[in-house]
């Protein structure tokens, strides 16, 4: 996300690594970095509320194509979302952190209204999401207010490719006009959100983040869902991009030694681990870094799963590192509030490990704890953390 991070924490020194540079994507001036936190105090709950009805059963016009049966864990998640937070003009309105909208949160609604199967919701997300933050080139304004009046215009890429890929996924009446649009959108991200490094694309934390140094968010690299788009789009540079971002991430964490972290910069021949834009937090593993596990745990891609494994063996499994919502990528506890996301990053590394113990306690925990403290960001993640698990989004 352009600018400022989820929490402010402090951070750990950074580590560097060494790549080959091999030129920048479309050229343009980066944007002051200016982008508010996107998820929601983590320990303090949200009071209740129903913005739109709930989603009747059974459902007359799926969302997406049939990837398996939806569980009735992930089903009672994504309706408690959608009720929660989906307003019926299709605004994903974040209640718990001042009731403004960002292009993250409309893309998590999009992949939740497919996930419930709720056809209708979808369309209605994107209608908003189209006529108020779409920009010319396609991508989404990342921040609006309560009204949908833009905030600030920059784009973020990782709910531009979410929104992209919840387009082209989607089954239901209008597929054509939706499917377009996920194609313009991803489009839009290669041409305006990327880099090249060796010869591949590296997605790029937005169009303001592509000049030197480059800006990098290694949880908007989401080797499952990029591979999808390939094949969707037909454009192999998906599946490029998706190969360049484990090896980075594999390279950042010391081959799974070190936990990835929220932010990195790609200058001068090195990528290094750094402080969000704008300096606070510092270095860390964070609630950014944590979507990471969930990611490369549920990625087809082998080399993928070992990293998400290993940071389990090496780091995630000691001390409830996994009840935190901020750790130094060292594995230093340096935050103690606890967020569903947390927990599930924690039981996806244990999955790739083979650890099904603890992947189950973590799981279960990670629910108990949206039941007690809901949170926008923690309950998206509560539905969508559990569908990546189960097989419901991407597959192998």
């Amino acid at each position: 996300m352009p600018a400022k991070s989820r929490f402010a924490v402090a951070g750990a020194a950074a580590a560097v690594l060494t790549v080959t540079l091999a030129g920048c994507g479309p050229s343009s001036k980066p944007a002051a970095p200016g982008r508010a936190a996107s998820s929601a105090v983590a320990d303090s709950a949200m009071p209740g509320r129903s913005s739109v009805a709930p989603l009747s059963s059974p459902i007359s016009s799926p969302a997406t194509p049939s990837s398996g049966p939806v569980s009735t864990d992930v089903l009672a998640a994504a309706r408690i979302f959608l009720k929660r937070y989906v307003a019926n003009d299709g605004r994903v309105v974040r209640h718990d952190q001042g009731g403004d909208v960002v292009s993250e949160g409309q893309a998590y609604g999009l992949l939740i209204s497919e996930l419930a199967g709720s056809a209708d919701t979808t369309r209605t997300i994107w209608s908003w999401t189209a006529k108020h933050l779409q920009r010319t080139d396609g991508l989404l304004s990342w921040h609006a207010d309560s009204n949908g009046d833009v905030l600030d215009k920059e784009s973020a890429s990782d709910a531009d490719t979410l929104a992209a890929y919840a387009l082209l996924r989607y089954a239901g009446p209008d597929a054509d006009t939706l499917h377009a649009d996920g194609r313009r959108i991803a489009d839009g991200v290669l041409a305006h959100e990327s880099v090249q490094v060796s010869g591949a694309p590296v997605i790029a934390a937005g169009p303001w983040a592509i000049t030197q140094p480059v800006v990098v968010n290694p949880s908007y690299w989401m080797p499952g869902v990029d591979n999808e788009l390939a094949a969707l789009t037909g454009n192999g540079d998906w599946a490029m991009a998706a190969k360049k971002a484990v090896e980075l991430v594999d390279e950042i964490t010391n081959q799974g030694q070190l936990l990835p972290p929220d932010w990195a910069a790609l200058q001068g021949g090195q990528f290094i681990a750094t402080a969000a834009p704008g300096g606070s937090p510092g270095t860390q593993y964070g609630l950014d870094a944590q979507r990471i596990p969930v990611w490369f745990a549920t990625s087809c891609a082998a080399n993928a799963r070992d990293l998400a494994a290993s940071w389990w063996r090496n780091v995630l499994s000691h001390a409830n590192r996994s009840n935190a919502i901020a750790l130094t990528i060292q594995g230093d506890v340096v935050n103690h509030s606890q967020n569903a996301l947390s927990m599930l990053a924690g039981a996806a590394a244990a999955s790739a490990a083979n650890d099904p113990s603890a992947f189950a306690s973590l799981v279960e925990r990670a629910k108990k704890q949206a039941a007690n403290a809901p949170t926008y960001y923690g309950d998206a993640w509560l539905a969508l953390g559990q569908a990546l698990l189960d097989g419901n989004l991407t597959r192998c």
